[in-house]
């Protein structure tokens, strides 16, 4: 089945903002572009940080997201294809097996519930939003972590511009769900197709 629709899925500590080159170029290509805020995203990347710490920001867990995305996708007149990253890279393979989309790519994504890795590098890039002792608190990335998780492949201005024009809080509550039923895929289950694009 072919689609000329494509989402876009952010994801932790992103608004739909990242994807500001992404569009255009999808555009270009004749395709209609949905780049959806996840719930309480839909503010600009200066008000979300003026908010924090938001207490509805850390009521959101994984489950919110992927629900607010289909009821998106459910909208539309054709199913569409959908690309995540990272978090947003988990969301794809989440509702590819609701068949609510013909084909997805995962860009890095965050691994499935039963899925983990105890290296260091992994523990240390997502500790902070992972915290045993402040579930219940939403959290900013300062930049020195930002440099490590995010963006240590490039030079010290771009590394700080990108932190200054993206970064925005999140909630503890989209990672820690993700471990449980909520991040859950049945490899078992015939899909649509999946691209998956690893990181390291």
């Amino acid at each position: 089945m072919k689609t000329k629709t494509i989402i876009l899925i952010h994801g932790m500590f992103m608004n739909p903002l990242c994807w500001e080159n992404w569009i255009p170029y999808y555009e270009s290509k004749g395709y209609k572009v949905i780049a959806p805020a996840w719930p309480g995203r839909d503010k600009s990347v200066e008000e979300l940080r003026k908010a924090h710490p938001d207490p509805e920001l850390a009521k959101l867990k994984l489950g919110d997201i992927v629900e607010h995305v289909e009821s998106v996708i459910k909208g539309l007149d054709e199913k569409p294809a959908i690309i995540g990253h990272s978090m947003g890279g988990l969301v794809v393979q989440l509702l590819l097996q609701r068949e609510v989309v013909v084909a997805g790519v995962a860009i890095d994504p965050a691994p499935p519930a039963g899925v983990f890795t105890t290296e260091w590098s992994f523990i240390k890039s997502n500790f902070p939003a992972i915290n045993p002792f402040l579930l219940n608190k939403p959290v900013m990335m300062a930049f020195e972590h930002f440099q490590y998780a995010f963006a240590n492949t490039l030079p010290l201005d771009e590394q700080r511009a990108a932190y200054d024009r993206y970064m925005v809080p999140e909630s503890r509550g989209v990672p820690t769900s993700s471990l449980g039923v909520a991040g859950k895929v049945d490899f078992t289950r015939p899909r649509r197709p999946l691209l998956i694009m690893a990181g390291e």
